[in-house]
């Protein structure tokens, strides 16, 4: 009899040690800090306009479609069909900046492929800005059956642009509350901020992806944003401010279902982050009759929680527009939402170099983030 019990102890010793191993290695990941966020050159071109811009914000989802986050495991032909879909999409746009969010950087869950670089030589872009928000070893995610896990992770968002890109920071936001081992394996959110060079001047573009499943979370992270925009605001220089933020603008509360609108009734996020000087690119207050389009779901978008917000001064708007690609089989879950602009500078702006000058460094922009919940530092 003792024998026994010391074969089940040594066993249960065993299942133990295997199983605390098999988490620490899992919920490591393999890219290095210096890795998280980079620069990257695809090929040289001539310099866009600098007169009328086109901004995109698109959350590609993996490019998993509708499968996004289900349980199940869609095949290798799914994520080169939706390749070729969001292709086609964004070459109907033709945006000058794409602020991409749940991109991935070569995974197991779509296929192993490097979606930024296929992107941008495909349609032929020449640099981006890689930022890691995702990166394990071993995602244990749906839960079950352990056929549909996520296995090896590494995505995040980035900004593809025609512009070089003269500053890049990644920018971590308060995480939500979560178990132990759920937490070990949770994505970070992100502020990613792109500094551009459009017409000898800086362009900043703050590329979110807000937390989707707390909303108190959210709205501690929509105040981060905040004091980061007025950061970059309060130097005078053009700032564009896209991305999933999970959340809707009250005034457009009415027109959403029932379910979506007991969300969202209670949620500030959009309020917070909006500030003096920067307005979206579609009305957060529809006059009567008029109805903003949804961005999600995409196969039948009902809510609008993609979001292009731009600098007034800086800014005239021309054109707005959503784009799903087909119905039947949109490539990603989310729209993409596009904004075009005329771009000059008010009258008393600074030179180019004055307002590169001002720019806050990436330790400033991270201090004043941190500032705004001290509590979380």
């Amino acid at each position: 009899m003792r024998r026994i019990f010391v074969l089940l102890g040594a066993l249960l010793f065993t299942l133990v040690a295997a199983f605390v191993l098999f988490f620490l290695w899992a919920s490591s990941g393999r890219i290095p800090a210096e890795a998280e966020q980079q620069v990257k050159t695809y090929s040289v071109r001539p310099a866009a306009s600098a007169e009328t811009l086109t901004v995109t914000t698109y959350n590609i989802g993996y490019l998993s479609g509708m499968t996004n986050n289900r349980p199940v495991n869609p095949p290798a032909s799914l994520f080169r069909e939706n390749m070729d879909r969001a292709a086609s999409l964004l070459r109907t746009i033709d945006p000058d900046v794409i602020g991409f969010q749940e991109i991935d950087y070569g995974a197991s869950r779509s296929d192993n492929v490097h979606q930024l670089d296929t992107l941008a030589v495909r349609l032929g872009y020449p640099t981006a800005a890689q930022a890691t928000n995702w990166d394990e070893r071993y995602v244990p995610f749906p839960n079950w059956p352990p056929a549909v896990h996520f296995g090896r992770i590494h995505s995040g968002q980035a900004v593809l642009s025609r512009f070089s890109v003269a500053a890049h920071h990644r920018i971590a936001l308060v995480r939500p509350p979560r178990s132990f081992f759920s937490d070990a394996f949770y994505l970070d959110r992100l502020a990613q901020v792109a500094v551009l060079e459009v017409g000898g001047r800086p362009l900043v573009v703050v590329n979110v992806h807000l937390e989707a499943f707390d909303g108190e979370t959210r709205q501690q992270q929509a105040r981060q944003v905040r004091a980061l925009t007025e950061a970059y605001l309060k130097t005078g220089a053009p700032l564009v401010l896209l991305g999933d933020f999970n959340s809707v603008f009250s005034g457009t509360l009415a027109s959403l279902p029932s379910e979506a609108r007991a969300r969202f009734r209670d949620d500030t996020t959009m309020d917070r982050v909006q500030v003096d000087g920067l307005a979206p690119g579609f009305p957060a207050d529809p006059p009567p009759g008029e109805r903003v389009p949804g961005t999600y779901p995409a196969d039948a978008p009902s809510r609008k929680i993609d979001h292009v917000l731009y600098t007034t001064d800086w800014m005239t708007p021309t054109g707005r527009s959503v784009h799903c690609g087909p119905a039947s089989h949109p490539p990603a879950d989310h729209c993409a939402v596009s904004l075009t602009a005329v771009v000059s500078p008010p009258d008393d702006a600074a030179s180019g170099d004055a307002l590169f000058a001002r720019l806050p460094s990436g330790a400033e922009v991270r201090r004043a983030v941190a500032e705004v919940l001290p509590e979380q530092r």
